[in-house]
């Protein structure tokens, strides 16, 4: 059967990384017969009405397999929590519960998504992934009003996503609940790309030239 997208609910995705370690621009980087972007789009997608892509200025993103909203980062260089921010603040006022997620972890599900929805229960502000040494902000589920909270923490010069999930009341989800260790394996070099085809089943893929100073 079927299962239809949480009501009022909505996803942000991560995109504005400078992909230093990789040397090219990971969203856009080969995943199978599919962009990295439009692998966790697709996974996505199903859970959620509303997706938004949080993007850098002037940054070309992949053809994606469902409509999404894009949004260009106000203050570039502010890292992931000003995107979060961002994103919260280009919301409509119907959407209370927001998925936040990265574009470089290729091996998250849908089911490991719905669980993180079921987990954000009253009075929690988040239901965050965490393994046996920390939390991982850039998975979990957050109320719109936190938006709040991260504008403040930026006005105050603190950019810490830790130091954000810290300001708020959070469910932790044990990664083994939502499907393992390798759930959030992370894309930020050319042999954790390599390690995530092979997890996945895929055949390995040369990376794209890096683009000309």
């Amino acid at each position: 059967m079927m299962q239809r997208p949480i009501p009022q609910s909505a996803a942000i995705l991560l995109c504005g990384g400078q992909s230093r370690r990789m040397g090219v621009e990971k969203a856009s980087l080969p995943f199978g017969d599919e962009a990295l972007l439009a692998r966790i789009v697709r996974i996505i997608a199903p859970t959620v009405t509303e997706i938004m892509v949080v993007a850098a200025p002037q940054q070309t993103l992949p053809k994606l397999p469902v409509p999404v909203q894009i949004v260009y980062d106000e203050n570039p260089g502010l890292g992931p929590l000003e995107g979060i921010r961002c994103g919260l603040a280009s919301l409509g006022s119907e959407i209370d519960r927001i998925l936040v997620c990265g574009c470089d972890t290729p091996l998250i599900t849908t089911e490991a998504v719905r669980i993180l929805f079921e987990k954000l229960t009253d009075p929690c502000d988040a239901a965050v992934a965490t393994d046996i040494q920390r939390m991982h902000p850039t998975f979990g589920v957050y109320r719109a009003h936190v938006a709040d909270i991260a504008a403040q923490q930026l006005r105050a010069g603190e950019r810490s996503l830790h130091g954000f999930v810290k300001r708020l009341a959070v469910a932790a989800v044990p990664l083994n609940e939502l499907g393992g260790d390798d759930l959030l394996h992370n894309v930020n070099t050319p042999e954790d790309y390599s390690l995530a085809l092979s997890a996945a089943g895929l055949p390995p893929e040369k990376l794209p030239p890096a683009p000309s100073p």
